[in-house]
Formats: C-alpha cells, sequence, structure tokens
C-alpha cells in the first residue's frame, strides 16, 4: 500500500469499488466501510454455516447535539474518524459496516462473549480520545451493544443488539453492554415506560375528550363551543376560513317537556341532535350549546356576495328535523317538533363569536315575530365589525 493510500486510509477516504450496472453496492459512500445490506448478508452466511461469534453494534453518543452545533460537513468528518477507528481497533473484524446516520456494526467470527467483550471495551476507549476537525479539537464517546451469533435468523440478532445498545445509553452512555437477562430487564423496563407513558397520553386524551362531549347526545359540547368561539372567520386557521355559523334552537320545547315528560324530551333532544349531525358535512362543527339550543360552523362557505350556501345547509337541517315527525301538539308552528334557525356570514376577520351572536338574535327575532320553523338569514357587513 502506498504512502498516499495509507493516509487516505487513515482519513476514512478511500474511494469505493465502481460498481458494475445491475450490480447491489456493498459500500458505504461516505465512510468506505460496508453497509448494512453487506452485513446482512455476512451474518446470514455465517448463520448457515454454523459459524459462532460475536456481533458488535457502534452508536455515537448525542451526534444529533453534535451535528446541531458544527454542521453536517464537520458531523461527515467525525464519522469518517470513527470508521478509521473502527478499522484500526477492530482490525479481527470480518465485516465492519456502517449500518446507517451514526451507527456501526462489526462482526468478530469465532470469539467468545467475553473476549468480544473486551475488544469492544478497546473500541470504546479509542472512540474517547480527543478528535482534531476542521471545526476543532473535540471528545466524543460511543455507547456499544454486543450479542453472540448463535442459532438465530439475522432479525434476532440486530435486535439483541439494539436492546444492548439501549441499555449501554440507559446506563449513562460511553460504555458496552452484552445482551443477557440484565440486559432484558432494563430494556422490559424501558418499554414498560413507553408503555405507561402512552396509556397516560391516551387516558388523558380519552378525559379531555369526555369533558368536551355532551352526555346526552353525543355531540360537542359549551365547553368545545368556548374554546372555538376566540377563532376569527377567514384567518389562517383552516378549520373556520370564510365560516359561517347557524344557530338552531327547538321550538317549544318547554311545552314538548310539559306534555310528553322529561324522558321524551331527553329522546327527542338525541332525534333531533342526530338530524343535525346527518345533515353535517365531515368538515363541520356541530355542538349542543346548551337546553335545546344546537350550533352548526359550517367552515368554507362560498359568503363573499350573500350566504346562500349557509342558508342551504341550514334549510336541510330544519327539513330533516320536521321530517322526524316527533309529535307535538304542544307547538304553534306545526304539530311535529321543528327547530328556527339563525345563520351569520361576515367578511374577513369576523370572529365566530360574533356570527353566532348575530344568528342567536337572528333565531330568536324570528321566534318572537312567530315566524318559527324556518331559517333566517343576516350578513354583517365591514361597518358592523370592530376594525
Amino acid at each position: 500500500m502506498t504512502w498516499l493510500a495509507r493516509c487516505r486510509r487513515w482519513l476514512g477516504l478511500e474511494t469505493p469499488v465502481a460498481v458494475a450496472p445491475g450490480r447491489r453496492s456493498s459500500a458505504d459512500d461516505l465512510t468506505g466501510l460496508s453497509n448494512r445490506m453487506a452485513m446482512h448478508d455476512t451474518l446470514i452466511a455465517a448463520l448457515q454455516s454454523g459459524a459462532k461469534g460475536v456481533v458488535v453494534m457502534l452508536d455515537l453518543d448525542n451526534f444529533k447535539y453534535f451535528n446541531d452545533r458544527h454542521g453536517h460537513r464537520a458531523g461527515d468528518e467525525l464519522l469518517r474518524v470513527v470508521a478509521t477507528r473502527l478499522r484500526e481497533t477492530l482490525a479481527m473484524a470480518s465485516c465492519r459496516a456502517r449500518a446507517g446516520g451514526d451507527q456501526f456494526v462489526a462482526f468478530l467470527p469465532g470469539l467468545t462473549l467475553a473476549e468480544a467483550m473486551r475488544k469492544a471495551q478497546d473500541c470504546v476507549d479509542a472512540m474517547r480520545e480527543p478528535v482534531t476537525l476542521a471545526s476543532g479539537t473535540e471528545i466524543v464517546t460511543v455507547s456499544a451493544g454486543v450479542a453472540t451469533l448463535a442459532g438465530q435468523t439475522v432479525d434476532e440478532v440486530w435486535r439483541a443488539c439494539d436492546a444492548a445498545l439501549l441499555a449501554a445509553k440507559a446506563r449513562g452512555r460511553d460504555r458496552v453492554v452484552a445482551f443477557d437477562d440484565d440486559t432484558r430487564r432494563v430494556v422490559a423496563s424501558q418499554r414498560d415506560l413507553a408503555s405507561t407513558v402512552a396509556e397516560l397520553q391516551e387516558r388523558n386524551r380519552a378525559l379531555r375528550e369526555e369533558a368536551r362531549t355532551d352526555a346526552l347526545t353525543g355531540l360537542r359540547n359549551r365547553l368545545a363551543l368556548d374554546e372555538l368561539l376566540h377563532t376569527a372567520a377567514g384567518d389562517g386557521d383552516r378549520r373556520v376560513q370564510a365560516a359561517a355559523v347557524a344557530f338552531i334552537d327547538v321550538d317549544h320545547f318547554g311545552n314538548y317537556n310539559h306534555v310528553h315528560g322529561d324522558a321524551a324530551g331527553d329522546d327527542a333532544l338525541k332525534a333531533v341532535a342526530r338530524a343535525i349531525k346527518a345533515c353535517a358535512r365531515e368538515a363541520d362543527f356541530v355542538f349542543r350549546k346548551g337546553g335545546e339550543e344546537f350550533v352548526v360552523v359550517l367552515p368554507d362557505v362560498d359568503n363573499k356576495v350573500d350566504n346562500a350556501a349557509a342558508v342551504a345547509a341550514a334549510e336541510r337541517i330544519r327539513g330533516a328535523v320536521q321530517d322526524l315527525a316527533l309529535s307535538h301538539s304542544a307547538s304553534s308552528a306545526a304539530d311535529v317538533v321543528t327547530v328556527t334557525i339563525g345563520v351569520a356570514s361576515g367578511p374577513p376577520g369576523t370572529t365566530l363569536r360574533q356570527l353566532l351572536s348575530a344568528a342567536a338574535e337572528k333565531a330568536m327575532a324570528g321566534k318572537v315575530s312567530e315566524q318559527r320553523n324556518r331559517v333566517h338569514a343576516v350578513r354583517l357587513r365591514d361597518f358592523e365589525t370592530p376594525g
């Protein structure tokens, strides 16, 4: 080997061997080591031949922090230095590979676990030596996981090395850990912790959802509505761009309860809620505001000239409730349960709270004027919104 070749090898700059068209590359372009696929093939061949040995997996500690601090060019330079030290300290390896990112793997054939642990420790110690890079002198460390190759599949070997490496990280990094019963307990503990965290997150999500769901109808409740009301229609929130709001009130519901009883009233509200939900688009927000009042927020309706689209949606809801044909002899609007709906839209910058207030006022005005079982629409103008 020439002096120049030795220098290039020392710096980890060997030129990868050219690969003929149609052939799979076995080299890592950055470090000149073998790649993950080549290591996978090596382990398969060893298992098929019944060869014994040990697999060592190494991972740089806090490499993301190093990259964030010095940049990816310095990170690549460091990876080449690590590859060079890996060649020197694990020279007996039949295959040394960069598995991907900042992870390296070596197969040490014929060694016992104890022998491989000592070799891996030598490698970890060597990595701790100061590294002179273009960015300056740095001290980096690696963690190593070690597992024997005996009767498993390649995937089982990888998982064992991963588990040992995880245990090395959990014990403080900059060390070697073998896959054994203690490692299994550490990994199980880590997985149990992760499972517990995931379970708590799911419980919190469920509790949050429950707190924002109306127990009677299953619709979103007043709390969920209040959380949405601060949003400005037409702002950057895609959920409410060009939104309109429909306020829905069941006609003479107090009379219905008086005649039919509270249980029947609850059933009627659930039926009305289902009818409203069935008319809503997937993007719409449907709420039970309280009592016999419901609210639907209609995103992305064309309100530039008028609120025809929102009125059409509200009319579908009104018709669907009437079509339930729930007998209501104590109503002046019809002989079945009906709703009066106010619909409001406005220019960009109008808040949903403004739209809801306007829609509710319109619906109440319709009820007062005995124009129930109808849709009443209003379009807020620029001068009606705060500047």
